[in-house]
């Protein structure tokens, strides 16, 4: 029985680095996503990000931490994430000195582990690892104390299909919609079976080009409210994506 990928439990993925002479371990954690090569953009870019989960706005100080907070948005097993959470102080080379974690996350089933974390590009953890060590040590001794996990996450796993369907999808609201179309798509889907975007349209290539596209418009917001299931982890949304209608829609359509 399908299920819809985004509920898909977070597995981990391990990176180790070895370097002056001296292994250390960072672990990378997200969804089963595929890693690609990205740009790095603008790395100075600050504000603050609407939150539902933790019903106020969330200050990001890089694009990379405004991207990391997007997708702990979208983890249904997420119940909050904080900023900035603790300063902890360490004592490193006969010097007293303090750092500061990017994010506190903490889940929704109690017996996971939270997660305290660093958000970090690639680059700059290999250019600037003897600089990040003792922090990031002192970071794993805190976290034990406090039975938490400190995490590490690069672009590898916040910059992927996942983050490029959230923001695709965050397109489509509820106030543009039109509810005729939506509840003529999930009719149409459910009668399909496990189908795509394209062969949906061809339901009503002879309709005008208007309602075409408020069709389109509800599908793309039948996938954002989970009505309509999609692998939105693994690849981009397209219109040969597969979908289907999603268990926790109770649809049932009456006979006439």
């Amino acid at each position: 029985m399908k299920q819809n990928i985004k509920n898909t439990k977070v597995s981990e993925t391990k990176l180790h680095f070895d370097m002056k002479k001296e292994k250390y371990r960072f672990i990378e954690e997200f969804d089963p996503v595929r890693k690609r090569r990205i740009i790095e953009k603008s790395r100075s870019l600050s504000g603050i990000i609407p939150s539902q989960k933790n019903g106020k706005g969330v200050w990001f100080e890089s694009a990379l931490e405004r991207d990391f907070a997007l997708i702990l948005e979208n983890i249904p097993s997420v119940s909050m994430y904080q900023e900035q959470p603790v300063t902890i102080e360490y004592y490193h080379n006969g010097k007293t000195r303090t750092y500061t974690p990017d994010f506190l996350v903490t889940f929704s089933d109690n017996s996971q582990t939270p997660w305290l974390c660093e958000v970090k590009y690639r680059s700059d953890l290999r250019s600037q690892f003897g600089k990040y060590k003792p922090k990031f040590r002192a970071a794993q001794n805190y976290c034990v104390q406090e039975r938490w996990e400190f995490k590490i996450f690069t672009e590898h796993y916040i910059r992927t299909p996942f983050l490029e369907n959230i923001n695709f999808l965050s397109r489509y609201n509820y106030n543009e919609l039109d509810g005729a179309c939506y509840e003529m798509v999930i009719r149409t889907i459910s009668d399909l079976g496990d189908t795509t975007p394209y062969e949906f349209m061809l339901t009503i290539q002879d309709a005008e080009f208007n309602l075409k596209g408020r069709c389109l418009y509800a599908l793309w917001y039948a996938i954002k409210m989970e009505d309509i299931g999609c692998d939105i982890v693994n690849e981009r949304i397209s219109m040969n994506s597969e979908i289907w209608i999603s268990e926790r829609l109770n649809f049932n359509p009456q006979e006439e």
